[in-house]
């Protein structure tokens, strides 16, 4: 019989699998682990806990990295739609696209500041 410590081990390399594989049957092949255990596992509320934390993770780290990148982004637009060399059509493309992503981020940086605030009234003890 396995040990709680080789089971939780094993869930944690077919989560891996599964995070790392765009399918099921790419997991399974993987980690050596067959589709019909692996959907068992998903199956079980304390496993798919533990997967969509997982992918929750994985998802936040990837959004830090891309918006580590933001910056240098915007200062390449800008570069563009400051250089002479490009033609007037490259630097219009380049001074819309700054334009359209400020807004983006301006509305989304309102709506979550109004999302706060609506959890705050809601949910006033958290």
């Amino acid at each position: 019989m396995a040990t709680k410590a080789s089971a939780e081990r094993k869930d944690e390399i077919i989560i891996a699998a599964l995070i790392s594989n765009p399918t099921v049957a790419a997991a399974s092949a993987a980690c050596g682990v067959s589709k019909t255990q692996i959907h068992a596992r998903l199956r079980k509320p304390a496993f798919k806990e533990k997967y969509e934390a997982a992918r929750r993770e994985v998802l936040e780290q990837s959004a830090a990295y891309i918006q580590g990148m933001v910056s240098e982004a915007i200062q390449k637009m800008r570069d563009v739609m400051n250089d002479p060399n490009a033609s007037q059509q490259v630097q219009l493309n380049a001074a819309e696209a700054i334009t359209r992503n400020s807004l983006k981020l301006t509305e989304q940086a309102d709506i979550l500041s109004q999302l706060a605030e609506l959890k705050k009234a809601v949910f006033p003890n958290e």
